[in-house]
């Protein structure tokens, strides 16, 4: 069932090709000016890609300054480097400390990796699509610790995860971990650098700007390093322009939900908290740089210690007309609940529109389509198989084929969905809609459609203090591609009430 993948290129065309995208500036004819120390500032200014900051001017051009706000990092494109190596020599070692048979690397294992193509691995869905995406927002904020753009960022994002699949583990490289770490490292990374701003205050001093600071850490480890390390975390500056929102908002839900679950005719209870974040005003106005808008739910309970993460951040953004916007966003997903699981990085493309119905209330109308670049979903096999997963199940149990560890399909697909909402005053109803069509190319031989309805009401008791009711409706069905194989149906109803606390 688990198919090698077409043969991957060589890792010394895919460092060559991040190097490549790494250049912020136009394409360069003057020769290197070097041998630059990796821990000075680079610049990629008129003298050339690895340019030293304080390299005497070329044909009389001075360089550009290599801090280009005083409390932008200083740009080292080499430093960057470094650290995504460093992060990975971390995480191997952490590994070979907890046991893992897979971290005992060798010059003989990577070359052997380099001679073998892609796979699809057997990890577990919380590893695959948290943990790798998360990994992954190490070397994302690495670059933005440096000084590096966003695009340059996320190039440096895809060569922390090319090495480490050929030079991290003994495994074969895995497809899939490249592309959640990657993508999903992107979107955490942006999300986790600008959250740890919002903590930072570079304009207190004493304990007041200490705490802000170890906060700050706390959210971004590799920039917060940085930051001690230089110095930069005690001395007075200005926060970034482009850290700075334009607006910021905030919803918290506390209270129970109740699920059912269809594939067992049970019910489930259990305690619920939910955190919305909106950054920037992703409903309107012309974006300047990736992520200057975007949004963020994490929820805890319902079965799992994190039953969801959600980033969907902008990175074009451009006004139709009067209250009409398109955008291009990236987005990420992770859900864990005692009834299903569901992960997915994508690109969707929506238009939107803003109308005021009065002077005091609001109508907001989103619709959206775009490419699931790559999905996971729970495998439900074809009546009569081997559930994955089942210890004593697969090959020793006399079906023929070994269905493996993993229990989950993997594979591309497309996305669909919008919402509706009216806002008065601080009473908000919500109409939403999701679909994620994902086609198996790892796992059953199936095509999944999964569908997601959600009305909210929000209404508002005393100041910020409210009261929330959830409906929700998640349908999966699969379309299994073997004759005579009838389709799957499933339906997990949700209800839920909470206190809310926020909200504009």
């Amino acid at each position: 069932m688990y198919r090698q993948a077409t043969r991957g290129r060589t890792v010394a065309v895919v460092i060559a090709a991040v190097m490549l995208c790494a250049r912020s500036g136009s394409a360069q004819s003057d020769p290197w000016v070097g041998p630059p120390s990796l821990d000075a500032p680079f610049t990629s200014g008129a003298t050339g890609l690895f340019a030293r900051a304080d390299t005497p001017p070329l044909f009389g051009v001075q360089n550009p300054p290599t801090i280009v706000c005083t409390g932008c990092p200083a740009r080292r494109l080499g430093t960057a480097f470094l650290q995504v190596t460093y992060i990975n020599v971390f995480y191997g070692l952490a590994n070979l400390i907890r046991g893992q048979d897979t971290a005992k690397i060798t010059p003989e294992t990577w070359w052997v990796n380099m001679k073998r193509g892609w796979e699809w691995d057997l990890d577990e869905f919380t590893v695959n699509q948290f943990g790798h995406p998360y990994q992954g927002n190490n070397y994302f904020t690495a670059g933005r610790a440096n000084g590096l753009s966003f695009w340059e960022s996320a190039a440096l994002t895809a060569f922390g995860s090319g090495t480490w699949e050929y030079f991290g583990e003994t495994n074969q490289a895995s497809l899939n971990d490249f592309i959640n770490t990657t993508m999903g490292g992107i979107a955490l990374g942006e999300m986790f650098h600008r959250a740890a701003w919002l903590v930072r205050n570079p304009r207190k001093t004493g304990k007041a700007r200490l705490w802000s600071e170890i906060g700050a850490m706390a959210i971004d480890p590799v920039t917060g390093y940085n930051r001690f390390r230089s110095g930069d975390a005690s001395r007075v500056s200005d926060k970034p322009s482009d850290m700075v929102p334009s607006q910021l908002d905030a919803i918290t839900w506390a209270g129970v939900s109740w699920r059912h679950n269809d594939a067992d005719d049970t019910w489930s209870t259990d305690p619920l908290l939910e955190v919305d974040v909106l950054y920037g005003n992703i409903e309107e106005g012309r974006s300047r740089q990736p992520y200057d808008a975007f949004v963020v739910r994490l929820a805890f309970g319902a079965g799992s210690p994190v039953s969801e993460v959600r980033v969907r951040g902008r990175l074009i953004g451009k006004p139709l007309g009067k209250g009409v916007q398109f955008t291009i966003d990236q987005g990420y997903q992770y859900n864990k609940n005692d009834a299903y699981q569901f992960g997915a990085q994508s690109v969707d493309f929506d238009f939107s529109i803003l109308r005021n119905l009065t002077s005091s209330t609001q109508f907001f109308a989103l619709g959206w389509g775009g490419f699931l670049v790559l999905g996971a979903v729970d495998s439900i096999p074809p009546p009569g198989s081997v559930v994955p997963g089942e210890p004593g199940e697969g090959e020793d149990a006399g079906q023929g084929v070994s269905t493996g560890p993993r229990n989950y399909d993997y594979g591309p697909g497309t996305n669909f969905g919008g919402l509706a909402e009216i806002r008065h005053g601080r009473t908000n109803v919500r109409f939403s809609y999701e679909a994620h069509q994902l086609h198996v190319l790892d796992g059953a031989r199936a095509n999944h459609l999964l569908q997601r309805a959600r009305a909210d009401l929000r209404f508002p008791v005393r100041g910020k203090l409210g009261i929330g009711v959830t409906a929700e409706f998640f349908d999966r069905h699969t379309f299994f591609q073997e004759e005579g194989v009838e389709d799957a149906d499933f339906h997990f109803p949700q209800l839920r009430v909470a206190m809310t606390w926020g909200g504009s």
